[in-house]
């Protein structure tokens, strides 16, 4: 891998993920599906909803979340911006999102605390870097068991943490509405928004 996101054509986008028919999961972004690269490589796919319309910002955040390197963070692979369709092509993490580990009603599939102080340190490392290593900072705005993936050896990484800085470019300057599942943000942020 080079660390230069690739340009996808949407139709091999489409050849990737079979049509779009392995829906991995759906987020207040998009929706994701599984695919195999031409390389052989797994990917997921994320289908952005309401980013059509500003082509040159959403390539210039792209440009920026793919330069952001670190063994925490889901790699941004490639992209697509072709017409109306907006795409992100980003490393696939084996064992889905910690929610699946966390709150399974199995509970031999839950983590043993082994497992939970590695995934909680792999978090911590990742958002490090976001707020303070990075050429420019970023704050999640929306750090939840759903934008945690795991990967087969339990490897955690953060992702969506560049969604929140494309999805305000692209839109106009009145954005009011709060950023981030509510539950999950910090209390002092929430509150200053709602006064």
């Amino acid at each position: 891998y080079s660390g230069v996101p690739t340009r996808y054509s949407y139709d091999d986008l489409q050849a990737i993920t079979e049509n779009f028919s392995k829906e991995l999961g759906a987020g207040g972004f998009g929706t994701v599906f599984g695919g195999t690269s031409i390389d052989g490589i797994k990917v997921a796919v994320k289908r952005l909803d309401g980013l059509s319309q500003i082509k040159k910002s959403f390539l210039a955040e792209v440009e920026t979340i793919g330069s952001i390197h670190h063994f925490n963070l889901v790699r941004l692979i490639g992209f697509c911006a072709e017409k109306s369709h907006r795409l992100l092509v980003y490393e696939y993490m084996s064992n889905g999102s910690l929610d699946r580990w966390v709150f399974h009603k199995n509970p031999e599939m839950l983590l043993d605390w082994h497992h939970r102080k590695k995934i909680i340190l792999d978090i911590a490392r990742g958002l490090t870097y976001l707020h303070e290593d990075c050429r420019q900072k970023i704050v999640h705005l929306d750090i939840k068991p759903q934008n945690i993936l795991v990967g087969e050896n339990f490897n955690a990484k953060v992702s969506d943490f560049g969604l929140s800085k494309l999805v305000d470019r692209d839109q106009s300057q009145v954005v009011t509405t709060i950023r981030g599942t509510p539950e999950y943000l910090r209390p002092r942020r929430n509150s200053r928004v709602l006064c």
